[in-house]
Formats: C-alpha cells, structure tokens, sequence
C-alpha cells in the first residue's frame, strides 16, 4: 500500500509543482520566492526538487491569495485531505486498500482540477486499487453455536438410523444401506462445517460509463438501455372509430 501511495504522491508533486510556481509568479510578482510566506514553505528554490509537502502546504497558505481564484472549495478540501495522507505516510503509518483508493481518488480528481498531463498516470494507479479492494470483497463466515449442535444432532440422528438398519434388516442387505446412511449424513455433516465464502459485491468502476457502482451490473448502463429501447419501441396505433 505505501508504495502507491509513494507513487501517488510523486505523481501529484510532479503534477502541480508547474503549476503552482506559475500562479505564484503570475500573482505576486518574479520575486515572489523572496516573499517571507513563501521563503519559509521553500526546501529549495527549484520547483522541480519540491515534494507533496511544499506544494500542498503552498496551495493552503496562499488559497485566498492566489488559488481561489483558478479552483473551488472542493479543491481545498482535497488539498486538506491529501495533507493528512502525506503525514501519515511520512510518519510510516498502515494504509488499507480503501485507504489507498481514497488517496488516488484525491490525487486524480486534484490533478485533473488544473488539467495535468499527470491525471490520466493516477488514474490508471485508481483503478487498480480498485480492482484489488473488489476482489478482496471475499469473506469466510465462522461457524457459530448453532451450527455446531446442528451438525451434531445431523450426526447422532445418521448413527441411530445406521444402528436401527443393522438390527432389523437381513445381514448383507443392512451393511450395505447402513454404510450408505453413514456416508450420506457423514457428507452433511462436513459439508455443514466447511466455511462459506460469502462474495460480498464490492465497489467496481464500469467500463462503459466509468462510474462506480456496487453489486453484479452497472444500473448506470443498464437504466440508459432501457430508456433507448423505450424510446426506440414503436407507438400504439390509435383504434379507428
């Protein structure tokens, strides 16, 4: 997980870099690395050795200044978000796969705010994160009290009934049917202990309309098909009087 995230976050920084030294030279001037807000956020002056950190921290404290001109309040909230991410992956905590869908999610939709060349590289990143977070929709259930005393009561109920075939049927004829009872209810019984996996439907994104969407086919897709079918369907005759 932290070496999407790695990625996503080089990604992002190579993504924005560009742009915001071009803003803050537009709005404050050719001098403008020398301003005090700005000379203290700088790790160098070469927008090319910045990382995720300058840039974002640069977009935050010049907002009103500069940036709110060019993006909205839901960029500032990813700028705010993708901080929070970048702290938590300098301090080298965990990341889930939703985790790290959530980052590239943020990444993308950022890079793609200013049109970055960049955005298409994150979201081909997005969408394996994807992938990987559906197909770990896969989950064994546990076997609770229940189930173990309804195995059990299978069982005794497939010995007595091998015993009760033994002693009133002839010898040859009442091996064979009692060997087949305990086989058939020895099956039930594993087959009543094995886990089941339960395929939960996770998210997936269609290929067709690029949303996301949860379960077996995309609703998207399907409620547009039925809107052209019903429009394609040919109108009721009116009855002649």
């Amino acid at each position: 997980m932290k070496g999407t995230i790695s990625k996503a976050l080089d990604l992002l920084t190579k993504g924005l870099a560009p742009y915001v030294a071009r803003r803050l030279r537009g709005a404050l001037g050719e001098k403008w690395m020398q301003r005090g807000s700005v000379s203290n956020s700088l790790t160098s002056v070469d927008p090319q050795s910045w990382d995720a950190h300058v840039v974002l921290l640069l977009m935050w404290d010049h907002w009103n200044q500069v940036f709110r001109h060019d993006l909205t309040f839901v960029e500032r909230c990813l700028i705010s978000e993708l901080r929070e991410f970048r702290n938590r992956w300098a301090h080298q905590q965990n990341f889930t796969e939703r985790d790290t869908y959530r980052c590239l999610d943020s990444v993308e939709r950022l890079l793609s705010a200013i049109e970055s060349p960049i955005a298409p590289a994150v979201d081909e990143l997005r969408r394996e994160s994807l992938q990987r977070l559906h197909d770990s929709e896969l989950v064994e259930s546990h076997r609770s009290g229940r189930d173990w005393f309804a195995a059990l009561v299978t069982g005794v109920c497939g010995g007595i009934l091998a015993i009760a075939v033994v002693m009133f049927f002839p010898v040859g004829f009442s091996t064979a049917l009692a060997g087949m009872i305990l086989l058939v209810f020895g099956r039930l019984v594993y087959r009543m202990m094995q886990p089941t996996i339960l395929i939960n439907s996770g998210p997936r994104q269609c290929s067709e309309c690029t949303r996301v969407f949860y379960g077996d086919g995309c609703p998207y897709c399907e409620r547009l098909q039925q809107v052209r079918e019903e429009a394609a369907a040919p109108e009721p005759e009116m009855a002649i009087k």
